[in-house]
């Protein structure tokens, strides 16, 4: 079965509010950090820069929703900083999210929601899953930037493209998290379904900061798969993975699991 074919067979994903309310208590990763640094920052949500009125509505239904702000109690349980890192929705005139370094800043593209609905309404059938699996590939994207701005502030060291060291940070704390698992598959699909890749690929394309979108979703799959071969199972039994790449993905995720802890472990809160 093909991983298209295959995504009205599978369960839905958590409701979307209660994925961010079960990552905000209990997603957090639980092993003891050596708390030798000092505690001088926090994630802090921002008010929303919208430059028109098209998504007031929204952006106050978001704010309601505690959508960041249960992101940002989730990292400041789990985080010692020692600056301060905002958070905000921004309107941006496309679907996408950015770190900015010199404001210390994440701004997640309030446009996301209407192009990820549009993404995922195409292959999800009931008003749930897909409001679901926009709620996951939002904490993806979320947590990928988080990714971004602690490689900054924490001067954090990393080979190769940073765009995939922050890939990698988003996985491993929704993976080590309570249902944060569902989240990364939808971070997955977004790039299965990333439309810029559905035509033939361009050599510039090859050239960007990012791995290219099925690669992205091949490695994002793979660790879900390696975190719990069991669970996961049917990821491999309807194609989500290749045998050949299945193999590996304990020891990708073992590998991925043991790189943060050790990266983080100075920054990390006791649980």
């Amino acid at each position: 079965m093909s991983v298209l074919r295959a995504l009205r067979a599978r369960r839905a994903v958590p409701a979307a509010l209660a994925v961010v309310l079960a990552l905000s208590a209990c997603g957090q990763p639980t092993e003891a950090g050596s708390t030798t640094n000092e505690d001088l920052g926090d994630f802090v949500v921002r008010e929303a820069v919208l430059e028109t009125d098209q998504y007031v509505d929204l952006a106050n239904q978001l704010s309601e929703e505690r959508w960041l702000e249960d992101v940002a109690d989730n990292l400041n349980d789990s985080l010692i900083l020692p600056v301060d890192i905002g958070l905000r929705f921004a309107e941006c005139g496309e679907n996408n999210a950015y770190y900015i370094p010199d404001d210390r800043e994440i701004q997640i593209c309030i446009e996301m929601f209407e192009g990820e609905r549009e993404v995922f309404s195409a292959y999800y059938e009931t008003e749930e899953e897909i409001e679901a699996a926009v709620a996951g590939s939002f904490l993806f994207t979320v947590f990928h930037e988080v990714g971004h701005a602690l490689i900054d502030v924490l001067e954090i060291p990393f080979t190769g493209r940073e765009e995939d060291t922050a890939d990698s940070l988003a996985a491993w704390w929704l993976i080590d998290g309570d249902a944060g698992e569902e989240s990364a598959i939808a971070g997955a699909l977004s790039f299965y379904t990333d439309p810029s890749e559905q035509t033939a690929l361009e050599e510039s394309d090859y050239a960007g900061e990012h791995s290219i979108s099925q690669q992205r979703y091949y490695t994002l799959t793979c660790l879900v798969y390696g975190s719990d071969t069991e669970k996961y199972a049917n990821l491999l039994e309807d194609e989500w993975l290749t045998p050949e790449r299945a193999e590996q993905c304990p020891a990708e995720f073992e590998q991925l699991s043991n790189t943060w802890y050790t990266l983080l472990d100075a920054h990390l809160k006791a649980q």
